[in-house]
């Protein structure tokens, strides 16, 4: 009688303590879903887990211990990271991934960004003029520029400064009578090289000059060979009179924002198909 009084005690028991205990979940989710699952004691320490979300496990009876927490996906920034402390109960964790810029797409640049990049390329050329500014002074003095003069070569040092190495050429231009032209022909060893940067640089150095030489803009016309496509089609010269340059500039350095500076130009310069006859200057 005693041991079955002692049985049913044991059970009693049993029941009592299994009702203190509980059951806890951890749920790992995030939009989209599909990503993969770090943790560990600090984000220096993350393991791969294996684990991709939703993701949910189970513990008995005890608390979770203190992780940290972090999803990836591919085409997508890492996630936060969420550190938790030693707790009970349910542990629910959501993460929000936000999808990176389509590949060969630029991320919006804000206007702070833009008045950034406009001040940085400024101090750009304005450090590249001061470095050449013998021979920009020397240029002045030229009643009417030479085969490799001060000014040819003003140009050449100015634009390989800027990472272009090209050929230039002013002479007398043969479709207006007393003018001259200035012709900027790129290396074409170089292969690899951004259009709209090179016909930027290019315009800002024929700007500098123009507005320190004895001649008077208007009698100057610029010019430069550089292959390239715009809409598909085969470029290989871009024609701009040098007045046109100097208004660029003008409104360059006038403005924070360098689209206003590039929407100018680009109105301005004339693309030539390489197909066609080399243009008479």
């Amino acid at each position: 009688m005693f041991y079955k009084k002692f049985l049913s005690f044991l059970l009693f028991a049993g029941l009592a303590i299994q009702g203190c205990a509980h059951t806890y979940k951890e749920r790992i989710t995030s939009d989209p879903p599909g990503a993969d699952i770090y943790w560990g004691y600090s984000q220096s320490n993350f393991v791969d887990t294996a684990y991709v979300t939703p993701f949910e496990r189970s513990i008995y009876g005890q608390a979770w211990e203190a992780l940290c927490y972090q999803v990836k996906k591919k085409g997508y920034y890492d996630s936060e990271v969420i550190c938790k402390s030693s707790e009970t109960g349910d542990r629910l964790l959501h993460f929000d991934l936000i999808a990176k810029p389509a590949e060969g797409t630029k991320a919006p640049v804000t206007l702070e960004q833009n008045e950034k990049n406009t001040l940085a390329i400024k101090q750009k050329y304005s450090e590249t003029a001061q470095a050449i500014s013998i021979l920009l002074s020397e240029s002045i003095k030229e009643t009417t520029p030479t085969e490799q003069g001060p000014a040819v070569q003003y140009l050449e040092r100015y634009l390989e400064d800027n990472g272009y190495k090209c050929y230039v050429d002013i002479f007398q231009s043969r479709k207006h009578r007393g003018k001259f032209a200035i012709l900027i022909n790129r290396y074409s060893s170089e292969v690899k090289f951004n259009k709209d940067k090179l016909t930027e640089a290019a315009i800002i150095a024929v700007a500098i000059l123009a507005e320190h030489v004895r001649w008077n803009p208007s009698d100057l016309f610029f010019d430069y060979s550089a292959i390239f496509e715009v809409k598909n089609k085969t470029v290989g010269w871009a024609i701009i009179s040098v007045e046109d340059c100097v208004a660029a500039r003008k409104l360059f350095m006038s403005t924070s924002n360098i689209d206003k500076f590039t929407s100018f130009w680009k109105s301005k310069v004339q693309y030539i198909s390489d197909t066609d006859p080399e243009p008479i200057l």
